[in-house]
Order: structure tokens, then sequence, then C-alpha cells
């Protein structure tokens, strides 16, 4: 099974990715489960998006797509391998890239043709942690370390409105689930332990 755990940094889902692991090794000790982030550490593609985030950015919105799409396909030929006997759990996938280069100024359209969905794996489940915007600048300013380059408030506003947008283009054809993510940790996780009991018994 392929999970994506997908919103902005500070919705906690790499908080409850990592409590999603504990609690399904407590169900299961035996159970083999794959960890990955996007972008991955395992591509060609990854250096350099890594170094453009940490330094001058994308020369433009349609390279960061470039990037980012490369990158996913030379994942699912990892992955493929991997979801023939482990469960994957993946923090982001292409929902952000949807969302941030939406909100950069590409349309949704060109978006998705950018994908070759043939070779490009889609997730069995996405769990999307929806925060408001009041609590988007709360964290943003609690975080207490340097903004990285995409780490504007009103950016990020345009980012969470195209992030639910997506939603509603993909949810008669995907299998995604919204949390509310305001909440906190314990809260917010117990919404994500419901919809995986009805998939790990």
């Amino acid at each position: 099974m392929f999970i994506i755990f997908e919103w902005l940094d500070w919705s906690w889902k790499d908080t409850q990715l990592n409590k999603t692991v504990e609690y399904l090794r407590s169900k299961n000790k035996n159970i083999q489960l794959w960890i990955t982030k996007e972008p991955t550490s395992n591509t060609a593609s990854w250096k350099e998006i890594i170094n453009r985030l940490k330094s001058w950015g994308f020369d433009s919105p349609k390279q960061a797509l470039e990037l980012y799409v490369k990158d996913r396909e030379e994942q699912t030929i990892i992955r493929k391998e991997i979801i023939k006997h482990s469960t994957i759990l993946s923090s982001r996938f292409d929902y952000s890239t949807y969302a941030y280069q939406w909100a950069s100024g590409i349309d949704f359209d060109t978006i998705y043709n950018y994908h070759n969905y043939d070779n490009i794996m889609i997730p069995d489940l996405t769990f999307i942690f929806d925060v408001s915007v009041e609590n988007i600048e709360k964290r943003l300013k609690n975080r207490g370390w340097e903004k990285e380059f995409f780490e504007d408030l009103k950016f990020l506003v345009k980012v969470r409105e195209k992030y639910l947008e997506t939603l509603e283009k993909f949810k008669d054809t995907r299998n995604i689930v919204l949390i509310d993510a305001n909440w906190t940790i314990l809260e917010v996780f117990s919404q994500v332990k419901e919809t995986l009991d009805k998939y790990f018994k």
C-alpha cells in the first residue's frame, strides 16, 4: 500500500507519519514499512532541487515543476520494487507540486500534463492535513529558524487554497481523506487512526 501525508510543513504531517509508523508496528511488529519524503534523497534530480531550495531558488516555476516530476518518475522505479513487500509511507507527493506550482502561476492542466502517470505510481491513500490561515501564521512565527525559499505568508495562503482546489479536482478519482489539523497532535492522529483501522486490521 502506498500512503501519502500532504500539506504545508507545520500541519504536523511528518509527526502524523511518524505516529502512523508507531501505530502500525504496535498492531503488527512484523509489518514491513518503507518511509520516504519528497523531494527524495536517492535520485539524480534530488541534489539540484535541494541546492536550489537552500540557495538561489528555481529559475522559473516550470523548472521547479520539471525537476519535481522527474524526481517522481525516477522514484517510481524504486517504489514498484519496494511495494511488492512493504507499505510505503511518504511525506508529500504530487499534491505538493500541484499546490505550489499552481500558486506560482502554472495552471492545473499544465501541471497534470507534465505528469505521465504511466510512469508515476498513484497513491492508494492520501491524507490531507488542512490548517487554517490563522494557525499557519501562528505556527510559522513559532518555528524559530530561517525561512526557506517558499515560506512567505501570502504565498503560503495561496498554496493552501490550491491544495484545497486540487482536492476538488481529484476527489472522485483518488482515495483522499481530509483531516482537520488545527487540533492537538493526538486529536489529529485520532482522525488518522480511524482511516488506518479500515485498512490494517
